[in-house]
């Protein structure tokens, strides 16, 4: 199995912790990763909203990219924001021929979420396999964010209100998910430069039911929702009066964990909400070989 992966840019800044255990997780489940050589900002949510044009090109480049580096690859990508624009630019053609002959490709790569696949494109079995140490007794509360299981047209009514995703790799590593009503809730990360204090109330909020449900860490996929629910926590409980103190893994990050492999090779030692009393938990619990 393998991918062209495309890193975007929050992949090698604030979300470098995500990269790095992705890399760890390929390689203990032999997924074979190529970075695409030449990539760019995909225009996320910003470009979109003052010229169609820019968003339609930066997409446009990575598929033409791609296909001229692997033509026969599908791309991998961590961001749920970057996915999305690749994805609604291939689904907004008018069909997949009009779309290889606008590029001059030979091929329309299909776009992924890490996540899907790791739910979908890996058999469940051989993750397992590689499983060394059951989190069982850990609680973990899956949160997806607004843009991994949207927009419906590309995920489908059921996985766009109720994503199962996430619970069902957390299951795979023993841990037990957490059934949070907000999962699915945006967590303000896209306003926190432009209203910082309208996005720590958000973030507030949603991290005060997550506490509510006494869970012994969150588990993301997106990167700024790791960034704002982890960097951004002492900010936030300064804003609404509360500690919190949940550690925000990404997934990547607990299957990595439930594998054996490294902490510094999982970013572990990026996280900025301390993971500690996690760690001793499962230090404490952990059988060795048990999945």
């Amino acid at each position: 199995m393998s991918y062209l992966y495309y890193p975007g840019c929050s992949l090698e800044g604030t979300g470098r912790d995500c990269q790095e255990s992705f890399f760890a997780v390929c390689s203990a489940l032999n997924i074979d990763i190529e970075e695409l050589d030449e990539w760019q900002c995909c225009g996320s949510s910003v470009a979109k909203s003052f010229d169609k044009e820019l968003a339609e090109a930066l997409p446009s480049k990575t598929l033409i990219n791609a296909n001229k580096q692997n033509p026969d690859s599908d791309l991998v990508m961590l961001c749920p924001a970057c996915s999305l624009n690749h994805q609604l630019r291939i689904l907004e053609a008018r069909d997949e021929a009009s779309l290889k002959n606008e590029l001059s490709i030979s091929r329309v790569p299909e776009v992924k979420q890490f996540i899907e696949v790791l739910a979908f494109d890996t058999n469940a079995e051989d993750v397992k396999e590689k499983l060394t140490i059951s989190l069982r007794g850990i609680r973990a509360l899956p949160y997806y964010g607004c843009l991994i299981a949207r927009p419906r047209k590309l995920h489908g009514t059921e996985s766009h209100e109720r994503p199962t995703v996430l619970e069902d790799l957390i299951r795979l590593t023993g841990a037990d998910p957490i059934d949070f009503t907000y999962k699915t809730d945006c967590c303000g990360g896209t306003l926190i430069l432009s209203r910082e204090k309208i996005a720590l109330r958000m973030c507030g909020e949603l991290l005060k039911e997550a506490k509510a449900a006494k869970p012994d860490c969150i588990v993301v996929s997106c990167p700024l929702c790791h960034l704002i629910l982890d960097a951004k926590q002492k900010v936030v409980e300064k804003e609404i009066g509360e500690k919190i103190g949940i550690p925000v893994l990404y997934i990547t990050q607990l299957l990595g964990i439930a594998m054996g492999l490294n902490d510094k090779d999982l970013g572990i030692q990026r996280l900025v909400t301390p993971p500690k009393g996690l760690l001793n938990k499962i230090n404490k619990n952990s059988v060795r070989n048990p999945i």
